[in-house]
């Protein structure tokens, strides 16, 4: 409402209504107000003065008015528009919406000043409680957003980057999104071909074709950048001005070692299972005998062997063994205790679940080899197995397989399962290191380990 200290008088009616009412003010000159826009204050005449008008606006707007009506005065304003609470005689608060147009001289001096006042108190609370409502349902939906397991992101992606490629940006992410993918909370709003240039190209792809084609897909893929397996749900947010792909995803890393452990068992007891007559095969022709009492004797006391230490492996793969127990029920099928053919020194070690299922998987395949091509495979082999552990904590610990007494030995021409169990195998498990020397007198064989890493 533009201030004016002049000469006041009322116009007749201009429009008609209770809810709406309009003025005019020429400059030097009189205001005048509508009927409507009196019925809408409350009043029964025109305010006498600047000051007049302003005792009809509410208490808290007052000042915000006068420095308002102030700023009206600009020579560069053509138009304006506030909003302000009204206290009309009856004790009544109503929130008026005042718009207006100013003419102006050739030098900018206000000509005449006409406008219109409306009354908006029910349009206001209805936005109040709209955006009260809305307020609410957005707290609802951070707090589901905020508190769920899986990790939710939006992204928006560049379909056209400077360097041809596609790319994409962070825009919105919940807690686990960091926890699961391991990134900084500094990655949001930041292009990944800057801020993580080792990201692997298959996510920029997947993410521009759900954000060119509008399909959402559903998929499994590793990142070597990340270390981690994701498990993901990508969809398309129709949005016209920017290309955003909303995911939804969770770390199945645990779950897929799982089941790469359990394709590796799979292999591990199909490939016993080939071995398996090759190993009986190799104690009928160390048991051979004049005697056959003697033989079924001697071969049924090494068959039954050969299924306790199966059964010890499984029994004992998942609870703490002694070392020399299990080195025992490993070699146990091949050669006899009394036999002399096996010698064992070392201090006593107590080895975890993980470090006896690694070790007695490689002992048996040692000693199946042996049984087969080396020392075990001939009645004069020996093997002597030996380990040795100095100090706490990450000191070394070493084992030493070697035999001697069988036939010239050489190295395979083809690196197949059983090397990966002797070799690969131990040394993730036991995050050590295997030598193996194919040396003409016998096999030898040895690792070198964390001493941690027996309890494992």
């Amino acid at each position: 409402m533009s201030a004016d200290t002049g000469f006041l008088r009322t116009s007749p009616d201009l429009v008609w209504g209770s809810e709406l009412g309009t003025y005019e003010l020429r400059h030097p000159g009189p205001l005048v107000w509508s009927p409507g826009l009196m019925t809408l204050y409350g009043v029964s005449r025109t305010p006498a003065s600047a000051e007049e008008f302003i005792a009809l606006v509410h208490p808290e707007d007052r000042e915000r008015c006068r420095i308002e009506a102030e700023q009206f005065q600009d020579p560069r304003l053509s138009h304006y528009s506030q909003t302000f609470r009204i206290l009309r005689p009856d004790g009544a608060v109503r929130i008026i919406l005042d718009r207006g147009s100013i003419e102006r001289d050739a030098e900018g001096r206000p000509l005449v000043t006409r406008g219109f006042n409306v009354d908006v108190t029910d349009e206001a609370h209805l936005n109040y409680s709209a955006e009260r409502q809305l307020r609410f349902s957005e707290e609802r939906y951070r707090k589901l957003f905020d508190a769920i397991d899986q990790g939710f992101c939006i992204v928006e992606v560049r379909l056209d980057a400077p360097d041809g490629r596609i790319d994409y940006r962070v825009v919105e992410a919940n807690p686990a999104f960091y926890e699961k993918t391991g990134f900084p909370t500094e990655i949001l709003g930041a292009w990944l071909r800057a801020a993580a240039p080792l990201l692997e190209e298959h996510w920029y792809e997947t993410y521009g074709a759900v954000a060119r084609t509008g399909q959402s897909v559903r998929f499994e893929n590793f990142s070597d950048f990340l270390g981690r397996w994701f498990e993901v749900f990508a969809f398309r947010l129709e949005e016209a001005e920017r290309k955003l792909v909303a995911i939804l995803f969770n770390d199945v890393t645990d779950r897929r070692q799982q089941q790469e452990h359990m394709q590796f068992l799979l292999n591990e007891i199909n490939h016993r299972s080939k071995n398996m007559l090759g190993v009986i095969q190799a104690i009928a022709r160390n048991t051979a005998a004049k005697d056959p009492k003697a033989f079924i004797a001697s071969f049924g006391e090494r068959v039954r062997g050969l299924a306790a230490s199966n059964d010890l492996l499984v029994r004992n793969g998942w609870r703490p063994v002694e070392l020399e127990a299990l080195i025992r029920s490993q070699l146990a099928p091949f050669c006899d205790e009394t036999s002399g053919r096996l010698a064992l020194s070392g201090p006593p070690v107590v080895l975890g679940p993980v470090a006896t299922r690694a070790l007695g998987m490689a002992l048996h395949e040692l000693a199946t080899n042996a049984a087969k091509y080396g020392a075990l495979s001939v009645p004069e082999g020996r093997i002597h197995l030996d380990w040795t552990q100095d100090g706490e904590g990450e000191a070394p610990f070493r084992l030493d397989w070697n035999e001697a007494g069988g036939p010239p030995v050489a190295e395979p021409r083809r690196q197949g399962f059983g090397w990966k169990v002797t070799t690969v195998m131990v040394e993730n498990t036991m995050e050590g290191r295997v030598l193996c020397d194919y040396a003409r007198d016998g096999l030898r064989w040895r690792l070198d380990c964390p001493k941690a890493r027996l309890m494992a």
